[in-house]
């Protein structure tokens, strides 16, 4: 194969050097597919009709709001600061954490871990208060429906099942999802409860309780000034008596330490304060009261996170010993608002269902699909194994074989991808293993599959030899398992013109290309006056070839300074084979 200026994508005939041609001149044949009819689909059906989550800036024209979903106004007397150092303990620079250099020859520092409580790199979180960088519902500590909170991109989140209704939490990984996100900083936020009278209790033990969803990352996403991934998320929970200094009562990071063999980093263990994920856990903390105090207020800490994940609480609770808890906090009180960012398309879409075509639940995708081919064109199907050919639902009917389709239709039905194939409009053939299979697929029933798309019988009595060449728009997503193939046939058996494959390194290599322009030379000998176009597709759960523009005739020759030597495409010692 050759190509022209990375425009044109040129195949020469096999085992003979050809004149390079840079388009099609004179046009005997063209063929688009716009003509043939579409029906509604078989076995690629809509489900039911929905409005689907995005995240986005407020003002998107094609989204609305979700209503009761966050708020960060916590309950009377709670306070968030999305300004938190952790009372001082601010080490900018991270000077003071522990330094692991790679074990390479010439060892480099990897990271810091900070010291335990210490934030470093910035206060705060980043990109605070900006409209277009940041998740504004997740910005710092928020009070939130715990469905909506799941829904906006589960991940676990609703692993949660001890919350109820309300919870309060910090989420450096959703905030990090809009815009430039934290901006290369990290995600530093504290959250201070009401103050908790227990005057009635000074000089007593208390019991302290809260509901936890944990989830730990850590020294993985560089810091914008530090230049270096010293984020180890890591929570924090305290005692404040009459306002006094913050009393740690609990605090954990995310640093699993490293086993991993072959890498550059060095063995070690985790932090003595590491916590795996613990997404639905019971806490509890036994609270001295010292002598003389009025009341008890607690924070939380969740500093040092990146693009990591989050930290949510609920059902907070203070009792003596086996009685009733006399004070807690669901953060049910809470007036939730309408979201901000997490947000609800206004454009209506169908979910995909693959199913059989008498499934209730579905109903057929109008304008989908045909099997019905222009007039002179033929599909053979006879590699497509027998159990599959005419059953409906073995095998998405669909994509038995060659179809004749729209882009909408199969990004529709998954193949988005093809949204890349610009060259194609209106109807585009396409031959898809990929989707063929998702209908009761298996070895021998839905794959591998061959299929021919054959072109009417052209008159070339009108060319000279050797002008004839073929041009077409294709989008090949290549899949190892998956072959191409182009023959001609001028009346004595077919010739390979063009063989692609999806093996890395093999000379026959073609890679994914979505969107390009095919220009073939067919090379028609002398005397020939008619010529046959097969293309030629085999697939196993692959992917797929999609074709659009077609064009025979005569083409138009390269300028001299930019001719290229032909390649012959074909393997080693195959010339030509016989249709049987």
């Amino acid at each position: 194969m050759k190509r022209h200026l990375a425009v044109l994508a040129v195949a020469g005939s096999v085992g003979a050097a050809c004149p390079a041609y840079a388009q099609i001149g004179t046009i005997l044949y063209q063929e688009n597919f716009d003509s043939v009819a579409l029906g509604d689909s078989v076995n690629e059906r809509r489900g039911p009709l929905s409005f689907a989550n995005l995240t986005a800036l407020a003002t998107d024209p094609n989204s609305a709001p979700r209503p009761n979903a966050y708020t960060h106004t916590g309950p009377v007397g709670w306070s968030v600061d999305n300004n938190f150092d952790n009372y001082g303990l601010y080490d900018e620079t991270n000077a003071g954490g522990t330094a692991v250099f790679s074990t390479d020859p010439v060892p480099e520092l990897l990271y810091r871990i900070p010291n335990l409580g210490y934030v470093v790199g910035n206060k705060g979180v980043g990109n605070k208060g900006l409209a277009a960088h940041g998740v504004d519902e997740w910005e710092g500590w928020s009070f939130a429906d715990k469905t909506f909170w799941a829904s906006v991109d589960d991940q676990s989140r609703s692993a949660f099942t001890s919350a109820i209704g309300n919870v309060a939490v910090a989420d450096a990984d959703e905030y990090d999802d809009l815009g430039d996100g934290l901006g290369g900083n990290y995600y530093n936020t504290g959250m201070t409860s009401a103050a908790v009278n227990v005057a009635a209790y000074a000089g007593q033990n208390l019991t302290f309780k809260f509901d936890s969803s944990w989830r730990a990352e850590a020294l993985d996403d560089d810091h914008v000034t530090l230049g270096r991934p010293d984020n180890n998320q890591t929570a924090i929970v305290y005692a404040i008596y009459d306002g006094g200094a913050p009393e740690p009562l609990d605090f954990w990071d995310s640093d699993a330490g490293n086993s991993n063999a072959g890498d550059n980093v060095p063995d070690r263990p985790a932090s003595p304060y590491y916590k795996a994920d613990a997404l639905n856990e019971n806490l509890s903390y036994n609270l001295a009261i010292p002598m003389g105090t009025t009341n008890v207020q607690f924070a939380f800490g969740f500093i040092n996170a990146a693009n990591d994940w989050w930290w949510a609480v609920d059902n907070l609770s203070l009792a003596q010993g086996a009685n009733p808890a006399f004070w807690t906090e669901g953060f049910e009180s809470v007036t939730l608002g309408p979201s901000t960012n997490e947000r609800v398309s206004t454009v209506a879409a169908f979910a995909k269902v693959t199913a059989a075509n008498t499934d209730a639940g579905s109903t057929p995708y109008p304008n989908a699909f045909s099997h019905t081919v222009p007039a002179g064109w033929n599909i053979d199907n006879a590699g497509i194994p027998a159990a599959a050919i005419g059953n409906n639902n073995i095998g998405v009917f669909e994509w038995e074989g060659w179809s004749v389709t729209t882009r909408a239709f199969s990004a529709f039905a998954s193949q988005t991808s093809l949204n890349n194939f610009t060259k194609g409009s209106g109807n585009i053939v396409i031959a898809d293993s990929d989707e063929f299979d998702d209908l009761a697929g298996a070895d021998g029933v839905t794959k591998p599959i061959t299929t021919v798309l054959e072109s009417p019988t052209i008159d070339i009595s009108s060319l000279a030899a050797g002008t004839l060449a073929l041009q077409f728009d294709s989008s090949w997503q290549d899949e190892e398992g998956q072959l191409a193939a182009i023959t001609v046939d001028y009346g004595a058996g077919e010739v390979i013109v063009l063989n692609w494959n999806s093996i890395s390194g093999d000379p026959l290599f073609h890679g994914t290309n979505l969107d390009e322009t095919v220009l073939v030379d067919l090379d028609n000998p002398v005397g020939a006056t008619t010529a046959k176009v097969r293309f030629k597709y085999t697939g196993g759960n692959n992917w797929f070839w999609a074709l659009d523009n077609v064009q025979i005739g005569a083409a138009v020759p390269e300028p001299a300074s930019l001719a290229m030597v032909a390649v012959g495409v074909a393997v080693a010692g195959a010339t030509a084979r016989r249709r049987r």
